[in-house]
């Protein structure tokens, strides 16, 4: 949500949305995958829409459908256009609708989606397409970045009462925490990938293979 905040009439609503967004994604994620597990337990399916069955699975897909199009595309138009915005900064093209604007745009938007397909086919078991993303993008932003912006803005804390010497370094924990997850979390889920590929467990890269594992 950082780059809806520039857009937004009145910024001061921000932590409003912000709250209200993350109050409906947190509660429908625990609703939803609790729900499966007390169904499904040990057994269930990755992706868990598998674990219903073919039908079922091919119903709640077609449902689901709009979502699972609208959601990549979010995050590609998110992508894409900060680094648009970079790529553009302080130039008349950014705001003008000349060659270089929408061949910046256009561009951003297929390279970004290229490297997207390109991942997604290189790696063709869900869980550890998840694993990755969480180790190298997830991580950082959770953890990390919220830590060291909030070190920066709050400097003189570490020199502070004890409290404050306590959530400054209770910040500096997290970020510590933060790296131990990137770092560790990439190596154990590279690894796994080369040991799976090892045994034969997963099928080829780029194959196209049905990876929805589905429960027969």
């Amino acid at each position: 949500m950082l780059p809806v905040i520039s857009e937004m009439r009145n910024p001061k609503d921000y932590k409003k949305s912000l709250y209200l967004c993350m109050g409906f994604v947190t509660a429908a994620y625990l609703a939803f995958s609790l729900v499966v597990y007390a169904y499904c337990g040990q057994w269930i399916a990755s992706p868990s829409l598998g674990s219903a069955g073919p039908l079922i699975k091919k119903i709640a897909y077609g449902i689901g459908l709009i979502g699972l199009i609208v959601t990549p595309c979010l995050y590609t138009h998110v992508a894409a256009k900060y680094c648009f915005v970079r790529i553009l900064r302080n130039s008349q093209h950014l705001q003008r609708s000349t060659f270089v604007h929408f061949a910046t745009w256009l561009g951003c938007t297929l390279v970004l989606s290229a490297l997207a397909l390109i991942l997604a086919a290189a790696i063709p078991i869900f869980d550890y397409i998840i694993a990755l993303a969480g180790s190298v993008c997830f991580a950082p932003l959770a953890l990390m970045l919220p830590a060291a912006l909030w070190m920066y803005d709050f400097a003189g804390y570490r020199t502070g009462t004890i409290l404050q010497k306590g959530a400054f370094y209770a910040h500096a924990l997290m970020f510590v925490l933060g790296i131990f997850m990137t770092v560790g979390g990439t190596y154990g889920t590279v690894a796994s990938i080369v040991d799976a590929y090892a045994q034969g467990t997963v099928g080829s890269a780029f194959s196209c293979a049905d990876n929805s594992g589905s429960v027969k």
